[in-house]
Parts: C-alpha cells; sequence; structure tokens
C-alpha cells in the first residue's frame, strides 16, 4: 500500500518520466482516462518523494509520442502492468497515432483543477440524454481524472455512448477535474439527424391501427397514450406473414430479449391484457418474423377479472352414441357402422397422438408437426411456424451481462427486466440512466433492494446541515428521520408563573422566575405565607390603581397599559378572584397561579414578538418555542421564523 494525498504540499521539486512500450487496456478502461502502469513505476515515483513516502493525488500523467508533437493527459488506474510496459484504453492510442508494442515517453504532471469546461457533442443523438450535466458528472467520476482540450470525452448513459469534444478548458489547456465544481457549458451542434432506425408513432386508447406492412427481421414502434387507464387489453390481427408483439412501459424499443408483456405465438388473432400499470404510456413494438402486415387496437378495460373463456362447453349426451375408433367422435349407434366405414377410407389420425384427425393426403396434414423438445404442435409451414418455435424456445441464448443462458426469450426478457446487470435504471441518487450492476454483496443493500451502481452511488458522503456529520446518501433519509425525532422529542422548561414573563420558573412559593420573585423575597420568618399574600396583594393594588409607569408596558392588570385607573374598591374586586385559591396552592407546597406582573421592556418586546410569530404560523408552534427563536435569532423575525422550521418541535405530529 501507499499513501496518496492532495496537493497541499509543494510536490513542485518532483520529476519523473520513463518510456514504456504500449499495450491494449481492458476493454472497461476504453471509456475513461485512467492508464495501467508497472510496479516499477511506483517505486520510482515513491523514491522520488523521500522519507516522507506521501504521493500527490490525484496522480497525473503527460503521455506525448516519441517522434511527434502529439500529447495527452491521463491518471492511472493501478500498478500492475507487465515490467516496462503502460497498458492503455484504445481511444488514446488512436488520439496519439500509437499501436500495440509502439514506444510511448510519460512524465508526471500535476495539473491544476479545473474550473470551467466547454464541450461539443459529436453524437447527433446526445439529446437523448434527459440531464447531460448529471450524466456527465457521475461518469467524469468514475473514469476520468483529467481532460485536455481538444480530447474526445465518451459519457456512458443508458446502455449508450455519446461522444463530446473538449473544446475549451480553464484555467489552462489539461486541468484535473477529481474533487472540483466543473462549470460545464455544451455548445449547440449545427445539424441534427432526424434519421432513426425503427419509427414511431402515437396512437390513442380505443383508436384502431390500420394494418401496417413490415419486413422481416424489422420492427416497427407505436406510442400508445394510456389517458389515466391502469388496465389495457391489446387486440392484435396478423393480416398476413407470422409477427411477434412485444410491449414495453419503459423501453421505447422492446425487442424479443427485452420487453415487459409479449405474445410470440404463432396465432392469427391475440390478445394481452395488461394490468396495473405505472406510467401514462406504453410502448408497442411488432417484430415481423416474416414479412408480415398487422393491425390492432388497444381499449381501456376497468375489469380485469374477466375470464378468458367460460366454460361453456357441456357434457356431451352420449345416450345412444358410440365412439368411433379412428376418429373418437360420438355417432348414433344406428349409423356407425356407416360412419366408420366413410371414416378409415378418407381420414387419418395424427400418429403423434394430439387426436387431431386430417383428410389423408391433404396439405393439412403435411403441414401439421409436433415438436420433439416439447409438447408445442402446430399445422403451418409457410410461415416458418416450426423453424420460429425451435429458434424461439429451443434455441441456447446468452443475456448481454454474459451471465445468465436460456432458451426461450420470455425467460431472457424476464431476467433482463429483473435481475441482469445490464438493466437500465434511473439511479434513485445520482438521477442518471444507467446500468443497474450485479446484485449488492451488502445484506443491508440487498434488503433496500440496491444493486451495485446504487449501493456504490449512495455509499458517497454529504454532509449533515444539522449535525455536520458525513452521512452516505442512502443513510439521509434515515439520519434526517432520527433528527425530527429528536426534535419531536425535545421539552421546555416550565415557564414563569407571571402570565407576562417568559423566563423559566425557579423553585420559590410562587413558582416565578428570580427576577419577578425579587420583590416578594423577605428574610423575615413566614410559615405560614401571610406577609407573602400581603405582598402580592398590594403589588396587584398598585398596579390596578397607580400603574407600573413604563410606556412599553402591555400588562393588562396594570393602569398605565390599560390606561385606566381603578379606584381602591374595585382594585381590591379584580385582584381577589387572583389570589383567592393562593393560600391551599401554596399550603400544598405546588404552587401554580394565574398571577399578572409588570415585566421589563425587554421581556414585553421578546413575548410580543413571539406571539406574533406564533400567529404567524397558525398554531403550528408552542409559543415557547417561538420565544426560543426570538432569542436564538436575537429577536429577528426571518431568522427567527428559518430556527422554527428547521429546529423546534411541530404540535400534532406522531411517530
Amino acid at each position: 500500500m501507499y499513501n496518496m494525498e492532495s496537493p497541499t504540499k509543494d510536490y513542485s521539486n518532483i520529476r519523473w518520466s520513463s518510456h514504456f512500450t504500449v499495450e491494449n487496456a481492458p476493454v472497461e478502461l476504453n471509456h475513461g482516462d485512467k492508464v495501467i502502469l508497472p510496479p516499477s513505476a511506483l517505486e520510482q515515483l515513491l523514491q522520488q518523494v523521500g522519507p516522507s513516502g506521501t504521493l500527490p493525488s490525484p496522480l497525473t500523467f503527460e503521455l506525448r509520442h516519441p517522434h511527434t508533437a502529439a500529447t495527452i493527459h491521463c491518471g492511472v488506474k493501478e500498478f500492475s502492468s507487465e515490467d516496462s510496459t503502460i497498458q492503455l484504453p484504445a481511444w488514446m492510442r488512436e488520439s496519439l497515432g500509437l499501436s500495440r508494442e509502439d514506444h510511448v515517453l510519460i512524465k508526471l504532471s500535476l495539473l491544476p483543477k479545473g474550473t470551467f469546461a466547454r464541450l461539443k457533442p459529436i453524437s447527433h443523438d446526445y439529446r437523448d440524454i434527459t440531464d447531460y450535466r448529471a450524466a456527465l458528472e457521475a461518469h467524469l467520476r468514475g473514469h476520468y481524472n483529467t481532460l485536455s482540450n481538444g480530447q474526445t470525452l465518451s459519457c456512458r448513459y443508458g446502455g449508450r455512448v455519446y461522444d463530446f469534444q473538449v473544446v475549451e478548458l480553464k484555467p489552462q489547456d489539461a486541468v484535473s477535474i477529481t474533487d472540483t465544481d466543473l462549470e460545464v457549458e455544451m455548445d449547440p451542434i449545427t445539424s441534427i439527424s432526424t434519421k432513426s432506425s425503427a419509427s414511431t408513432s402515437i396512437v390513442q386508447l380505443n383508436q384502431p391501427v390500420l394494418a401496417t406492412s413490415i419486413a422481416a427481421k424489422q420492427y416497427h414502434y407505436w406510442k400508445l397514450e394510456l389517458n389515466h387507464a391502469q388496465n389495457v387489453v391489446l387486440n392484435v390481427k396478423v393480416e398476413s406473414g407470422n409477427a411477434d408483439v412485444v410491449v414495453s412501459g419503459t423501453d421505447k424499443t422492446p425487442t424479443l430479449d427485452n420487453h415487459e408483456w409479449s405474445d410470440l405465438s404463432n396465432d392469427t388473432e391475440r390478445s394481452i391484457q395488461i394490468s396495473n400499470i405505472s406510467t401514462d404510456v406504453l410502448f408497442v413494438g411488432i417484430h415481423g418474423y416474416t414479412d408480415t402486415a398487422v393491425s390492432w387496437e388497444a381499449t381501456g378495460n376497468t375489469d380485469m377479472d374477466i375470464s378468458t373463456k367460460k366454460e361453456e362447453d357441456q357434457a356431451e349426451d352420449t345416450t345412444g352414441k358410440v365412439q368411433c375408433k379412428n376418429c373418437h367422435a360420438w355417432i348414433a349407434e344406428r349409423t356407425l357402422m356407416l360412419h366408420e366405414g366413410f371414416c378409415y377410407r378418407n381420414n387419418v389420425v395424427c400418429e403423434w397422438g394430439c387426436g387431431k384427425v386430417f383428410k389423408k393426403d391433404s396439405q393439412e396434414l403435411q403441414e401439421h408437426w409436433h415438436c420433439d423438445q416439447c409438447d408445442a404442435i402446430g399445422n403451418a409451414q409457410e410461415n416458418g411456424e416450426r423453424e420460429k418455435h425451435i429458434a424461439y424456445c429451443h434455441t441456447l441464448k446468452t443475456c448481454v451481462c454474459t451471465t445468465f443462458t436460456t432458451q426461450s426469450y420470455e425467460a431472457l426478457a424476464e431476467h433482463r427486466r429483473t435481475t441482469c446487470a445490464e438493466k437500465l435504471i434511473t439511479c434513485r441518487y445520482c438521477h442518471i440512466l444507467t446500468a443497474q450492476g450485479v446484485v449488492s454483496l451488502d445484506s443491508r443493500d440487498r434488503l433496500l433492494g440496491l444493486h451495485s451502481h446504487e449501493s456504490y452511488c449512495g455509499s458517497r458522503t454529504i454532509t449533515c446541515q444539522k449535525c455536520n456529520k458525513p452521512i452516505p446518501i442512502k443513510d439521509i433519509t434515515v439520519h434526517a428521520k432520527i433528527h425530527d425525532v429528536k426534535r419531536q422529542q425535545q421539552i421546555l422548561p416550565p415557564v414563569c408563573c407571571n402570565r407576562n414573563c417568559i423566563r423559566p420558573k425557579q423553585k420559590n412559593r410562587l413558582s416565578l422566575c428570580q427576577y419577578c420573585f425579587g420583590p416578594f423575597w423577605i428574610t423575615e420568618d413566614d410559615p405560614k405565607n401571610a406577609k407573602l399574600m400581603q405582598r402580592v396583594a398590594r403589588k396587584l393594588h398598585s398596579q390596578l390603581t397607580v400603574g407600573c409607569g413604563n410606556a412599553w408596558c402591555r400588562n393588562k392588570y396594570c393602569a398605565t397599559s390599560t390606561k385606566d385607573p381603578k379606584d381602591a374598591t374595585t382594585a381590591a374586586s379584580l385582584l381577589i378572584p387572583m389570589i383567592k385559591h393562593l393560600p391551599k396552592e401554596l399550603a400544598s407546597y405546588n404552587p401554580n397561579p394565574e398571577l399578572y406582573f409588570c415585566v421589563d421592556e425587554s421581556v414585553t418586546r421578546k413575548k410580543a414578538l413571539a406571539e406574533s410569530l406564533a400567529s404567524q404560523f397558525g398554531g403550528k408552534y408552542d409559543l415557547g418555542w417561538c420565544v426560543v427563536a426570538i432569542e436564538s435569532s436575537q429577536e429577528d423575525p426571518d431568522k427567527a421564523r428559518l430556527w422554527l422550521d428547521r429546529n423546534a418541535p411541530r404540535k400534532n405530529v406522531k411517530y
């Protein structure tokens, strides 16, 4: 193992170059810029860095043709090639004009991080990439370390390869793109080819499609718009020749080996029932096994429990009848001899035991066939039914993933749409169309239904905005749920029993905060709380008759706030209901009175802001949490609203 560090240290003193013989790189490296070097190259690089043994990361190199000025930059995949050889991707060899066993000069070249790239599409169908920025980001992250001006960049997307030419780079003509934010601009392509290998027409439900001619071994496609229908019946009539019907809800061009629904039989009339459709469209494809003409119509069906065929055939009444020994038909006993005489002279029963009766020497008898590998039978030869059955059901087929073989197109199609490593999915993390890969070896990922691509993609980390910890993308939902649960479990300390105060209450005889209880504290012994009751009554009476004199006061039991001083008798009648239960509460050592004392300007202002904030959210948050938000944001309402959304527990939320 060797240590690699980001280039924060000064590596300008490292000078390394060498000549190597060119060898072909593995196929999987052809869509990237990474080469494979021999172990001796690593040893020489480690000698250059000295005792520290730390190499810059990423390692980037310049490749140069020994006899021309052609250059290109690359990264390194591993140090495992044969001595004195370098394995180059095919596109690099072509770009440099090199062939196998030629020599190439390689030199360590630590590139600056790229900030800007302008690309020009070479593939005319690049518009098939729905989000080329996400596709390029995902492909570059996994396959490229560098970009060079003028090079051709290959991007795999949806099982296809799209080429782009690098037109401009900043800050220089060759840059490193590892761990950097690269701004990408796409130059428009001048001419877009509309040529397509398979024509596609748009049809609606209940719209008949007239007989369409399709050449042998060719496909014709239709886009069926469902208009929110979830159950569809597809009725197909083969006017001439032999055809196959394939349908998909995701793939625009379903094929014999990659589809969701199909009818590959030889029947002239076919019906495909499709239920529980989760897409808005279906893609219907007709494949011509021979030159064929096909008409079809799709109808919406809300009841998919229709029996395909009722048991209408009642048990035949055989009273007075005898079964013919040749054709096994039930014949009236009195006419049996006449029937058998005619039947033995003109009819013959299938010798393979299917029970079908044919006229002797008829064309139908000559065309009748039985499969010697299964129970399939057929009656026609001109459409190649027997050859089609052998090709579709008894010929070995290998999936594009090379790990699955079968003799049946139906089994191959099921594999392609389920477990195949080359099945195209839209990654739930990077949101690009890509092959799902093999089943993940991680048991937890398998429970989540993740294959290798999403397992790798979801293992990338992002920083949680609340706890600032690196969290795998695939765990971020659960991690956020944990934060939400902790958020809902938060409890505020009990508030002061002064209804005008917002501070936490303390352990004192009135359950007030230390500021509100201060005026009532004395050093004298008061075992029955009589003196305390007198001080509370005098305080309330003074507020009602004289007031506190503070212009900011909002106490409804203060003459300054109401601007309505009370006389002594009226003030007494108003304060008595507030304190009449106070002696009992004090005696039980569990006071929870509703008292109204004037408070300072800061508390009054904060409470007013908190009440306004609570009304804006329609009671979504308790007033106490609105107070905390106001205090945490230094009384900034906008910041307080943001704090509430991120931190405060909500009412009526259960987990």
